[in-house]
């Protein structure tokens, strides 16, 4: 063989491999070809990469012969990149003499489908390129038929996302399912988004080769009742609406004052006040708040303000507006603790602010009143009131 021949083998063999190293790892797997991974290691003639893809890219059942990357395991390599089949081949040169052990793996379980060593002269190019590597090809093909079924099928609603089981998130496709390459055995942890439905997650145990993962679907529930205690005091009652995908919330609701607790401690002299503290007073109100973290949070914090209108209750004047103080404004940070999905339960601390009142006569009231340990900021036409503590359980309908 000619010096110009030999070289224009061994650049074609080094196009090849650069062609299939340039190709990026697919994500899912391809149905319409069969992709092998190969690492060629070792010292002398055959311990090289290219001459090994460009024998297994020869063959008409391998679609593409992907060139394994450095600082991976060839298996983990394999499997990440969709491969139906992973070769390595290890070779030693000594006294004119060369070996290669090869092995052909299964990138989803790690079993060795076949092995062997091939023997005989140190090999020239024509060599590698004719008839050195065609015991591993042969391998390779003949191992197909036990690889066939590598896939494991997820099914779950159509624009579901799916994370956990791949090295990024997979959409699951119109016709309700996705099919992922997974390493068998193996135990993963998953998480599925669907739009208009609450997360789900959970682990998959791929067993064995052929098994599925149906991902239920529980629709959101757009409203929820609450019951709260203002000031450790006074009961009231909530319903909100929740809409873009349970992270934004609408509120409207009571807070009544006619009947609190008023513990406090005896004091020598004085005669103990009853247990029960009733004020004519009732607080429509509504408000907007908002969750920092995803419905399926174990602690979901949130933030929310409103506004709610004081009305006096009195036989002389039902529901009219408190004169003091007609109107208050609030915000609040919380945290809600899941019991069960539809279960939870509450803490907010925030502030009250009261404008268009006489923040006099507010601020006297309250200096009178010990009985809790909030404070209070007031000016001629305002006062805000700080900070306001409520806690309770709310319920998912």
């Amino acid at each position: 063989m000619t010096t110009r021949r030999r070289r224009a083998i061994a650049a074609a063999a080094a196009l090849a491999l650069a062609l299939a190293a340039a190709s990026p790892p697919p994500l899912a797997a391809d149905d319409e070809g069969v992709r092998v991974m190969a690492r060629c290691s070792g010292d002398g003639a055959a311990a090289d990469p290219a001459s090994l893809a460009a024998a297994l890219a020869k063959s008409p059942l391998l679609d593409a012969v992907l060139a394994a990357p450095d600082g991976l395991g060839l298996v983990e390599a394999a499997s990440r990149a969709s491969c139906a089949l992973a070769v390595e081949a290890d070779s030693r040169s000594a006294g004119g003499e060369a070996a290669s052990a090869w092995r052909v793996l299964d990138p989803l379980t790690g079993a060795t489908l076949a092995s062997g060593v091939v023997e005989g002269p140190e090999p020239v190019p024509r060599d590698l390129a004719e008839f050195w590597w065609l015991p591993v090809v042969e391998a390779a093909e003949a191992a197909l038929p036990t690889v066939a079924r590598t896939l494991v099928r997820v099914t779950a609603a159509p624009g579901t996302v799916v994370s956990g089981l791949s090295d990024e998130p997979m959409t699951v496709p119109e016709s309700g399912e996705l099919e992922l390459p997974l390493r068998v055995p193996g135990t993963y942890p998953w998480r599925a988004v669907s739009s208009g439905a609450y997360p789900e997650s959970g682990y998959f145990g791929a067993l064995e080769q052929g098994v599925s993962l149906a991902v239920p679907r529980t629709p959101l529930r757009r409203w929820a009742i609450e019951a709260g205690l203002y000031m450790t005091q006074f009961p009231d009652l909530w319903a909100s609406w929740r809409f873009m995908e349970d992270r934004l919330f609408l509120r409207a609701g009571l807070r009544q004052f006619l009947a609190g607790l008023y513990l406090v401690g005896e004091e020598y002299g004085e005669d103990t006040p009853p247990a029960i503290l009733s004020l004519p007073l009732v607080q429509p109100g509504i408000g907007i708040g908002g969750y920092f973290l995803p419905p399926d949070a174990f602690v979901r914090p949130y933030a929310q303000a409103g506004a709610g209108l004081r009305l006096l209750v009195a036989s002389w004047a039902p529901l009219a507006p408190e004169p003091v103080a007609p109107l208050a404004l609030e915000g609040a940070f919380g945290a809600e603790w899941a019991l069960t999905r539809r279960a939870a339960v509450f803490v907010e601390l925030g502030a009250s602010w009261y404008p268009f009142c006489d923040g006099f006569l507010m601020a006297s009231v309250r200096s009178a009143d010990d009985s809790g340990p909030s404070g209070f900021l007031y000016g001629d036409s305002w006062l805000v009131e700080l900070p306001t503590l409520r806690f309770g359980a709310r319920v998912s309908l």
